[in-house]
């Protein structure tokens, strides 16, 4: 029964129907979590699906608080620079930054950078494109003592010359030659 249900929200998902699918995976995440246990793989794997959906629906409360078990989960069990980690910690910051909580944000944003500085430096810097264009409203620096690359983050940020978030797209298409802010952090102009 639970593989037919897993197929049924995954073709769900595959056609866009992101509402149906966020129903049928939400109800396998709660049956997976009472018979295998909230760590289980499937269980998991069945959260991480939901925080796509709501992702996909722009539900900003719901992929926020989704996010907030699942990359606690993720980094006890796979650690912070582990794709699927990354995965939900970008939706997750991308969520905090559409409901205006920057401060939470550009933390995240800065720990998984951190996390990543070494592993994957391309990605770890366009990760800082949040904390740059906020660093008006937060400042960096203060969360520059728990990083491991503090001075290496702050640098990168610093050599972005980004002038704030009235000088930038937030993940629409244009033809402008503004740089857009987006889930994966800063892309180049369009």
């Amino acid at each position: 029964m639970l593989d037919e249900m897993q197929a049924e929200a995954t073709a769900l998902y595959a056609d866009g129907e992101f509402v149906s699918a966020l129903a049928e995976f939400s109800v396998l995440a709660e049956i997976r979590a009472r018979r295998e246990g909230p760590y289980s793989p499937a269980y998991l794997d069945n959260l991480h699906d939901c925080v796509r959906c709501t992702y996909e629906l722009n539900r900003w409360p719901d992929c926020a608080g989704l996010c907030t078990e699942l990359h606690g989960k993720y980094v006890r069990t796979h650690g912070r620079a582990e794709s699927d980690t990354v995965d939900v910690a970008k939706k997750w910051a991308w969520a905090l930054l559409n409901l205006h909580d920057y401060r939470s944000a550009v933390a995240l944003y800065l720990q998984t950078a951190d996390a990543l500085w070494e592993s994957d430096p391309i990605t770890a810097r366009r990760m800082l494109g949040a904390p740059a264009v906020y660093r008006d409203t937060v400042a960096p620096a203060d969360f520059a003592e728990s990083l491991r690359h503090s001075h290496d983050l702050l640098a990168a940020i610093a050599d972005l010359n980004i002038d704030g978030p009235t000088t930038l797209r937030l993940d629409t298409k244009g033809t402008d030659a503004n740089p857009t802010l987006t889930v994966d952090g800063l892309a180049s102009a369009s």
